[in-house]
């Protein structure tokens, strides 16, 4: 009873109920296909038909959509710290680089990314809540295409597909997990896992990690935390109650970024920091409380109600080149400095019900729920103009030093408002014809103020989503889909005072899902195609402000892969073909690609488990590669392809684990764009590095 009531805990989590929701693969289970476990009532019973962001219990075979989940066994075997490391094997995913994150999410099919906690958005459409350790998530899972009639967000929805971070959350046995991550740059990362029921009924769990270390970036320190407890409780057998706490804290000294132009110049330092050492830390802090409750009251009838609140405090203080007002000259450029300081309290509501029933000889998945967000944006920015200095990029340039803070002279006070009601209709024409209908209607209330002048609109929208899933056969289906999607233009800054319009966009997909259990293949392929229109980007006249550019479209081709012939086996392989770029504007070139999007992409990696008389040793591989990508709009510079290796080894023996890992095995030397104020700047990628972690179980 124990087991089953704590599992069911742990499973509402996701987004519905325990027959619907579900917790990850084991830790111990050596699989890497993209599995999830149904909670029946025993741990460990896995299953490879559903993942959490489908809301329902539908079969993924079944939903017209492509859906990729990283499982704790790939976590695990990688040694992924950061969630950049982890979402490298999703095919058309672009991680942010961690020191990127407030000003940049991932980006998913040529379009940024929303990155959602626990299913739920996480601050508007910012990765500030980008986790700062992988020791609290339990599995990422990245929903790709048409997701806009569940997933709206306080700011609308998702363009190319959301990336939902899982965290822990209470199991049925008790156990301590101490461990320590240490190698380059100086890092130090102790953490703990404790898990402890708590009678017949509830359980508590708290994951933590300290993180210290340096940067590969001269004069940067980096140091985090990361909380997240959480509370587990059955009142009755229908019911089920979670309370998750999140909480981390990240201070790191603020980079800039290398300007393109001399990036690849003879004498060079990349991994020079181009600033004032002695500026103040960036600093963020984040605490977010969510509650989930769940009732069951039938076998097919279930409801369930979540609420959180989100609270975020950011200080930058940066030292930059900036390019717009002074341009490099020969191979130097003035240095200036500024702050960006934000407050945000974010509210976030969502009732659902889900029912099964059928009518004559169709069956039917309903969803239907209400979303509410109100989110409030208190920020500024104060830049000195007057230059600190003259940085010269190969010549050995004098100390420079930040003085006193800028004065915020820039003020923005935001606070915007979701409502929306959504549904959605899952039918089954027999076994192997499926039908997906949904709509979801959205009003957004924004109200800014900037320098003593406001906006106060309101926007409704109603968004629909179709799709259709055929089963050719019992491992083989052909799906597609479409969709609209709606968000508001949030941060929207423009020159002229004026107000953002509603943001609009239009997704289709159409692939084929495999899973040949008797070869060990399992596998998405899948075509898109997504058009956004009232996009909002940086003013290149100002850099600061805002326009809405007109029209981008992005389309293209991927496949993921997985391949376990045996239980020692386990190769990934994916890769994205995309084509983005601008198709109507009236300032930036038409024909202009997206930033930070490459061509081609892609990563494979093999692991290999012994047994016999070396069972616990395992070995990975992994290659990982992207084509040139542009770094601004409008299009000024490329970063370079790359191509770089990375290693794993690992042995477990009784209670403990050691693993190595090993990034840029060859020490490549590449540049990645970087989003610094829409900037034509760069950042060094990683260079060899090698990292130990121990752990033991207790």
């Amino acid at each position: 009873m124990y087991r089953s009531i704590l599992l069911a805990t742990a499973a509402s989590l996701t987004l519905i109920s325990p027959s619907q929701a579900q917790d990850s693969a084991s830790e111990d289970d050596p699989t890497w296909r993209q599995d999830t476990i149904i909670v029946t009532g025993q741990q460990g019973a896995y299953s490879a038909e559903t993942a959490g962001v489908a809301r329902t219990s539908t079969p993924l075979s079944e939903i017209p959509q492509s859906i990729q989940v990283i499982t704790p066994t790939l976590l695990k075997e990688q040694e992924a710290s950061t969630l950049s490391e982890a979402l490298l094997n999703v095919s058309g995913v672009v991680p942010s680089q961690p020191s990127e994150i407030v000003l940049a999410n991932p980006v998913v099919r040529g379009f940024e990314a929303e990155i959602y906690v626990d299913g739920l958005i996480g601050y508007g459409d910012t990765a500030v809540i980008d986790p700062a350790s992988l020791v609290t998530v339990e599995r990422i899972e990245v929903a790709k295409g048409p997701t806009s009639v569940l997933f709206g967000g306080g700011t609308g929805a998702p363009v190319g597909g959301l990336i939902n971070v899982v965290t822990k959350t209470p199991q049925a046995e008790a156990f301590t997990r101490v461990g320590l991550r240490a190698g380059s740059f100086a890092t130090l990362a102790p953490n703990i896992d404790i898990n402890l029921p708590i009678g017949e009924r509830a359980g508590f769990r708290l994951p933590a990690e300290y993180i210290s270390s340096e940067d590969f970036i001269d004069e940067v320190e980096i140091e985090r935390i990361t909380l997240a407890p959480s509370f587990g409780f059955a009142p009755t057998d229908q019911t089920d109650v979670l309370l998750r706490i999140g909480y981390n804290r990240v201070e790191q000294l603020e980079y800039a970024g290398l300007p393109s132009e001399v990036a690849d110049l003879p004498g060079v330092d990349p991994f020079q920091f181009t600033g004032a050492a002695d500026a103040p830390n960036t600093e963020i802090e984040n605490l977010t409380v969510h509650g989930t409750v769940e009732h069951r009251f039938t076998d097919a009838l279930s409801g369930t109600f979540q609420l959180r609140r989100f609270e975020s405090s950011f200080r930058e203080f940066a030292t930059s080149p900036f390019l717009a007002f002074f341009p490099i000259e020969g191979t130097s450029a003035p240095i200036i400095k500024g702050q960006l300081p934000v407050d945000t309290i974010e509210w976030t509501a969502d009732a659902s019900l889900a029912a099964e029933l059928e009518t004559g000889a169709i069956s039917h998945t309903i969803l239907a729920g209400v979303t509410w967000d109100d989110t409030n944006y208190q920020g500024g920015t104060g830049f000195d103009f007057t230059p600190i200095g003259v940085y010269d990029y190969i010549i050995e340039t004098p100390e420079l030093n930040f003085g006193a803070v800028p004065a915020v002279t820039n003020n923005l006070e935001s606070d915007y408002k979701t409502l929306a009601l959504y549904a959605q209709n899952q039918m089954s024409f027999g076994e192997r014809f499926h039908v997906l209908l949904g709509g979801r209607y959205s009003q957004y209330e924004l109200t800014e103020i900037e320098g003593g002048q406001g906006t106060d609109e309101t926007f409704d929208q109603f968004d629909p989503r179709i799709g259709a899933t055929l089963e050719v056969t019992d491992s083989v289906s052909l799906f597609a889909g479409w969709a609209t999607g709606s968000r508001l233009s949030l941060f929207f800054a423009s020159a002229d005072g004026s107000a953002p319009e509603l943001e609009t966009s239009e997704s289709f997909e159409a692939g084929l899902k495999f899973n040949a259990e008797a070869f060990g293949l399992s596998g998405t392929i899948a075509g898109f195609q997504i058009t956004r229109e009232n996009v909002p980007t940086p003013d290149p006249a100002t850099f600061i402000t805002s326009i809405q550019t007109g029209e981008q479209e992005s389309s293209g081709v991927e496949l993921d892969l997985v391949w376990e012939p045996t239980s020692q086996v386990s190769v990934l392989f994916s890769t994205a073909f995309t084509d983005s770029e601008v198709t109507a504007d009236t300032t930036i070139p038409v024909g202009d690609a997206i930033p930070r999007v490459p061509d081609q992409s892609g990563r494979i990696a093999a692991r290999y488990r012994f047994d016999g008389a070396l069972e616990g040793l395992g070995a990975g591989l992994g290659l990982t590669w992207a084509s040139e990508a542009d770094i601004t709009l409008p299009n000024s510079f490329q970063s370079d392809d790359y191509a770089v290796f990375d290693a794993q080894v690992s042995y477990e023996w009784d209670r403990y684990r050691l693993g190595l890992n090993v990034q840029n095995l060859t020490d490549e030397e590449y540049f990645l764009p970087y989003q610094y104020f829409a900037q034509a700047v760069v950042r060094p990628g990683a260079p060899l590095a090698a990292f130990v972690t121990l752990s033991a179980d207790f």
